[in-house]
């Protein structure tokens, strides 16, 4: 069944749709790529029972129109080429990628339909690996709006999707594709230019890898290495095809683990060879002399792997996050320099210098709070799961017990001062330890919704007498002095998914967090504004939702477990409605895909002077009160107007807190 042809079910919610779509097989795995394709799709790829899919959502088709295939026709040195459009069966004339991304793009309808308020599926690719996909990860980089045009980004970002992959064989593929959707309705992987790069045998794991991860560098030439990283750092940017290329080359870093021996790491540098031509600029994976340049046996099987989402020419852009079930996180960074013994004169007639790779080196280990038991032996809590933040400067990690938290290791953070507080990086640190989070909340879990019941299941829950003992009185006296909150069950089932909302350019970065741990799932829609009103002391606590976290609650997900949770990101829309957020959530259970999104709505006319000029006279609103408040702008009217409202009998509740009695703790 083609994914095309599958209908969703849209089903509303408070903040926009849910639109699950029922798949016929299983889903191993589903990630979002970081990158839009040139057309404004969002790409969607999930691992299946025979390979990998890769899906492109939103944005326009590609429809070349028959003025610009006459100019293709005519470039051929032909000006009195006449093309006629008179059969059935006529052949369109294949675009370059490079001319891909400048052809005309008309949307598939002029307006947006009252029934149907939400982006399709327009494209679709199979790619058949021989398997099941088990895993795959993506490229850990900013999203496309939030890129800065003063940084060096890899130029195969521009043009490729590029994955890897777990499969059920012990090998890990790493699978190189265009990243505009295909022109045509053909979705075999022959047809689309499919690079698909094998590592297996005795250069990979000898079981079933349990995770991978995979991150850009760059390899400099012997002419470019004595050249500052200060200065490459502050440059502006080049062209890529021909700059990069004169200077050295860039290369895919691939890292995967799994639980042979105690515990086994492999990272592979994978060389990314470019071709230009007067036609186009093409990149290939080399596929010769693959060979794990680090091999570490680890103390415990490892949890989970992430590299650092901060780009190149950062020095902490090869640092590895390795996190363990038993109770701790540890930093690796993968291209620190090893400790050369010879001289200068030894090492320069040493040969090629590709072969001397770096050894790398643990930096920091990071712990949680021990548990709460009552045997004498003490044991730290579960990890889950655990993730950078703060573009590699702090780390967040969710435990078994639905607690999370954010280890500030430079001491980004407002208020806060970490062990690298004043240093540049975490290279300064070997073997140094952490365990103090900088801020910390808890995933609390939503009241299921009753079904209905029959008279049967309903006499079993009628009231009867409970004798008054020790252990009774204690649950009563909880009920009734702390609520009743139902906090998340223990479960080592979980994820983090981080994006960034803003620049590069900003001092510290806006970031996204969506945690799933166990059936629930809960949004932090800003970080740092979290952050900063868990270290405020003074002023009046800022009440907007994106310093809170909420749940994503009435989640319709009949009979399935959820198994992945991703952010979603999608091309700058005017029609999408305002104060919604600028991504859409992927939800993956065993047999669905399901995606949260906002309703798309026709774009609002323009409001005559004399309704702009009563809004004006309306005056502002509580919330804009409060925000000039906390900045100290709020004139004598403004507070008149917030003292009423503190003293109103109808205001809304948990409008105006003491900060004093504001704890640390969010849930």
């Amino acid at each position: 069944m083609s994914v095309l042809s599958i209908k969703p079910l849209v089903q509303p919610r408070d903040d926009g749709l849910q639109l699950s779509y029922q798949l016929p097989h299983r889903i191993y795995c589903a990630k979002a790529y970081p990158v839009l394709s040139p057309n404004g799709s969002s790409i969607i790829i999930y691992g299946s029972e025979n390979g990998l899919k890769v899906i492109w959502r939103g944005g326009s088709e590609p429809v070349p129109t028959e003025r610009r295939m006459k100019d293709k026709l005519d470039g051929t040195g032909n000006d009195d080429a006449i093309m006629i459009v008179d059969s059935d069966e006529e052949v369109t004339p294949e675009l370059s990628k490079d001319e891909y991304s400048k052809v005309q793009l008309e949307n598939r309808t002029s307006g947006i339909d009252i029934s149907h308020p939400f982006d399709d599926i327009i494209r679709y690719v199979d790619i058949p690996l021989g398997g099941k996909v088990l895993d795959l990860a993506v490229p850990h980089c900013v999203p496309d709006r939030t890129r800065s045009s003063f940084g060096i980004s890899p130029p195969v970002l521009s043009q490729m999707i590029v994955i890897s992959a777990i499969c059920a064989d012990f090998s890990t593929r790493v699978v190189a594709l265009p990243l505009a959707p295909p022109q045509g309705m053909d979705t075999a992987a022959s047809a689309q230019g499919i690079q698909t790069l094998s590592i297996s045998g005795s250069v990979s794991h000898q079981e079933i890898p349990r995770g991978v991860t995979m991150t850009f560098t760059f390899r400099r030439d012997e002419e470019g290495q004595s050249t500052n990283r200060a200065q490459v750092q502050g440059a502006p940017a080049k062209d890529e095809s021909s700059g990069s290329q004169a200077e050295g080359r860039w290369d895919l870093l691939v890292a995967t683990h799994s639980a042979e021996a105690s515990g086994t790491l492999l990272v592979y540098r994978i060389p990314i060879i470019q071709q230009s031509s007067q036609i186009e600029t093409s990149y290939f994976l080399l596929k010769s002399h693959i060979h794990p340049i680090q091999k570490h046996y680890l103390p415990a099987p490892a949890r989970s792997i992430s590299f650092s989402p901060s780009p190149y020419p950062s020095a902490r852009h090869s640092n590895l996050l390795v996190s363990f079930s038993s109770g701790y996180v540890k930093v690796y960074s993968c291209l620190a320099p090893k400790p050369s013994k010879v001289s200068r004169s030894q090492q320069g007639s040493s040969g090629d210098t590709d072969t001397a790779e770096p050894q790398g080196r643990w930096l920091i280990t990071l712990y949680p709070s021990f548990e709460q038991s009552s045997t004498e032996v003490a044991c730290r809590k579960t990890v889950v799961d655990a993730k950078w933040v703060l573009g590699g400067r702090a780390v967040i990690v969710l435990l078994a017990d639905g607690e999370w938290g954010v280890w500030d290791i430079e001491g980004a953070g407002p208020g806060s001062e970490g062990p690298l507080h004043h240093q540049s990086s975490v290279h300064g640190v070997t073997g140094g330890s952490l365990t103090r989070f900088a801020v910390s909340g808890r995933v609390v879990g939503m009241p299921q919704a009753k079904s209905s019941q029959t008279a049967d299941s309903i006499m079993p829950e009628r009231a009867r007498f409970v004798p008054l003992t020790p252990s009774t009185k204690r649950i009563r006296e909880d009920t009734l002095f702390k609520g009743s909150h139902s906090f998340s069950q223990p479960s080592v089932c979980g994820e983090i998914s981080v994006i960034q909302t803003n620049s590069l350019r900003d001092a510290a970065p806006e970031e996204s967090i969506l945690l799933r741990h166990g059936n629930q799932s809960v949004i932090i829609p800003s970080l740092l504004s979290l952050w900063r009103n868990a270290v405020k002391v003074t002023g009046t606590f800022d009440a907007l939702n994106r310093c809170r976290m909420s749940s994503l609650g009435n989640l319709v997900i009949p009979g399935e477990t959820m198994n992945g949770i991703d952010h979603l990101p999608v091309a700058p829309r005017r029609k999408r409605e305002i104060g919604y957020r600028e991504f859409d959530i992927l939800i993956t259970t065993e047999h669905r895909l399901i995606i949260l999104a906002p309703r798309l709505s026709e774009p609002k006319q323009e409001q005559p002077d004399s309704i702009m000029a009563q809004q004006i006279t309306k005056g502002p609103s509580g919330e804009t009160d409060q925000l000039m408040l906390m900045k100290g702008e709020l004139d004598v009217d403004g507070v008149d107007r917030v003292l009423s409202e503190m003293a109103s009998p109808y205001r809304p509740r948990n409008t105006v807190r003491d900060p004093s009695r504001r704890g640390r703790i969010f849930s």
